[in-house]
């Protein structure tokens, strides 16, 4: 089997940043602003608040770009700020009940088939294209020998994989009979590093980055040639009855994915691109899951906005 080329890990390590622990403070606007040209005569001005807006960290910067490429191929008037909190420990629970009221924030990016989010206006559009669906493992130095004997779904099912309490990923994991040991996502570094489980499954575009970020000493790696993957993506979501922020942002996104400007963001984005090399780098030993977790406007989008990623 060939491996990701240590030469492309590198270059995706230098890029890919992390997008989880959220940073939060009393719900304020953020400094952050797009503005479009002025209405067209009796038009209003759509405004959008995107929780989390944050231009240092590049995974929430590619939100905001295909925000700003969706709404700019709608053709409406637009704002884009951003609503952020700071507490203790931020979650998406707290921006679930601000969007609810729609007052400080209207709209975020977060995993499908979430239970929190069943209560807020699902827009039915994967914003990259499949590839959220995408994992990868990080394991400890000293546990990657044992990395290379998975072939199967079956082979993982002997090992511990690290998850966060509460989050998606992990009912989707332990629906699939695999043993997944959670805590804060914080912790699960320290935990994997003290060797309390064996895997940490991650994001495709967030694994590289998060070594860099939290793991100086390199006792961690990530697995070679090994992908995870299941149905899933990041879904925009915002406040119900905001039929104005739906309709015009489903819009843009079908016509920028009909016309290639979504797939050249992602070809191109600092946050993106250097994963989609990766991923074409070799052959892949990929494991697939099952997810029941979408609802069905979310699996249905899926299975019509799509990109092969590992070509």
């Amino acid at each position: 089997m060939h491996t990701f080329k240590t030469s492309v890990l590198s270059v995706v390590a230098s890029t890919l940043v992390v997008t989880m622990g959220l940073v939060c403070a009393r719900p304020a606007i953020a400094q952050s602003t797009t503005i479009s040209p002025a209405p067209a005569g009796n038009e209003s001005t759509i405004e959008i608040k995107l929780a989390d807006l944050n231009d240092d960290n590049p995974l929430i910067n590619y939100r905001k770009a295909v925000i700003e490429l969706a709404m700019r191929a709608s053709g409406k008037s637009y704002t884009l700020t951003g609503c952020q909190i700071t507490e203790a420990s931020t979650s998406d629970r707290r921006f679930v009940q601000l969007i609810q009221a729609g007052q400080y924030c209207n709209l975020m990016a977060t995993s499908a088939g979430g239970e929190l989010t069943r209560g807020l206006e699902t827009i039915p559009f994967p914003i990259y294209l499949g590839g959220g669906g995408i994992r990868v493992l990080l394991a400890h130095r000293k546990s990657l020998e044992a990395a290379t004997t998975l072939r199967s779904l079956n082979d993982l099912r002997k090992f511990r994989i690290g998850s966060g309490s509460g989050w998606v990923d992990t009912s989707i994991m332990q629906a699939n009979g695999l043993t997944v040991v959670q805590s804060s996502y914080m912790n699960l570094f320290e935990m994997l590093k003290a060797q309390r489980f064996d895997f940490y499954n991650r994001s495709v575009f967030e694994a590289v980055g998060e070594l860099e970020n939290y793991d100086p000493q390199h006792q961690l790696a990530v697995v070679p040639d090994l992908i995870l993957y299941y149905p899933s993506d990041l879904f925009f979501y915002t406040t119900p009855g905001r039929d104005d922020i739906r309709d015009a942002l489903l819009d843009g996104l079908r016509k920028i994915q009909r016309n290639g400007a979504l797939a050249e963001l992602i070809q191109n984005h600092r946050s993106t691109r250097n994963a989609r090399v990766a991923l074409k780098s070799g052959k892949l030993r990929v494991l697939a899951l099952t997810n029941e977790r979408l609802t069905p406007i979310e699996r249905e989008a899926l299975e019509t906005y799509k990109l092969d990623w590992f070509r």
